[in-house]
């Protein structure tokens, strides 16, 4: 019982984290679009292999990261400095245009370095942790670690399968989106960015 209470608070912080518009649900929505369902779960697959990562990460060694990040302004910086690069660069490609070798560039290895990209995701997942450990005492041991990371796997890739099956109804209501995908996702960067700054108190 204890671990499906355990792969379940695995599903529910994934779930949390990954719903809102982010650089992986934008471009699972954009490949499922133009490339099929098919070509947005390979992307979501190396998605998910980063987000358990993050999830065990914080899981096992989360105090001390967030104490490495927090006691060290320079080590902060850099790190907010990957999203902040790569919400520039999507504001400079502008509008969406279709790479005659786009199903080849389309798939797991890609998916893998858009989330390591989302820095704010590893943020996410120390929060998270760091509360939950603070609310509820959990004996994590080698069985309990692999129903957790199963957890992260369910909770993300159900998350973005959802994306990636209503994405032609989203982007058909949203046209802007569609014509604009990489520019909102430069904005959508930038933006969590400014966040982290402002918690951080510039």
């Amino acid at each position: 019982m204890e671990f499906l209470i355990i792969t379940f608070i695995a599903v529910l912080i994934t779930i949390i984290g990954a719903l809102p518009f982010g650089l992986v649900n934008l471009s699972v929505l954009d490949v499922s679009y133009r490339s099929g369902t098919d070509s947005a779960m390979r992307l979501s697959h190396g998605a998910a292999i980063v987000e358990v990562a993050f999830g065990l990460l914080a899981l096992t060694a989360g105090g001390l990261i967030a104490h490495v990040i927090r006691s060290s302004p320079v080590i902060y910086y850099l790190v907010l400095a990957v999203p902040a690069i790569a919400g520039v660069y999507f504001l400079l490609k502008g509008r969406y245009k279709q790479p005659e070798d786009a199903g080849r560039r389309q798939g797991f290895f890609r998916g893998m370095l858009l989330n390591l990209v989302s820095i704010q995701v590893l943020l996410y997942w120390l929060f998270a942790m760091t509360y939950l450990l603070a609310v509820r005492e959990i004996d994590f041991n080698v069985f309990t670690i692999v129903f957790f990371a199963a957890g992260i796997w369910l909770g993300k890739m159900g998350v973005l399968w959802l994306y990636a099956v209503f994405s032609k109804k989203i982007f058909c209501s949203m046209g802007f989106l569609a014509r604009n995908i990489n520019r909102v996702i430069g904005v959508v960067l930038l933006f969590t960015v400014v966040i982290q700054l402002v918690k951080q108190g510039l």
